[in-house]
């Protein structure tokens, strides 16, 4: 398993061949991925970045996409906990190195300073 956040995800929907380059890991994201990456989406399309048809369909490959939503019991307390250990001020970012950690799963993750903090508490994959 891999968890993944929004800074792999909107990537890979951008591309055409969205899901050719996930490997065989399988993929999983807490609850949250899918409405943060809706907003990251509409707040593009808002502002004019992203054309709104593109923005459209990027929704709604994410609504298909091979990725399996997985909670934990402790998400929540861990998230909290794991934001206060990384000194992060966003639970919802610490939500995704929390699953990794719950699950031992590695994190998979574009955002450098979320990998630099979350590396001394789960496994850390940075893509090219």
């Amino acid at each position: 398993m891999l968890v993944v956040d929004p800074t792999i995800i909107l990537p890979m929907l951008a591309a055409k061949t969205a899901w050719t380059s996930a490997g065989s890991d399988d993929l999983v994201a807490p609850p949250l991925l899918w409405s943060e990456c809706r907003s990251l989406l509409h707040d593009l399309a808002r502002r004019g970045v992203l054309p709104t048809t593109e923005a459209r369909r990027m929704r709604r490959a994410l609504d298909r996409a091979p990725i399996t939503e997985l909670s934990h019991p402790q998400l929540g307390e861990e998230s909290w906990r794991v934001a206060d250990l990384l000194n992060h001020p966003r639970t919802e970012a610490a939500e995704y190195v929390a699953l990794a950690r719950l699950i031992g799963a590695p994190l998979a993750t574009l955002d450098r300073d979320l990998a630099e903090r979350a590396a001394v508490v789960c496994r850390v994959e940075v893509p090219d």
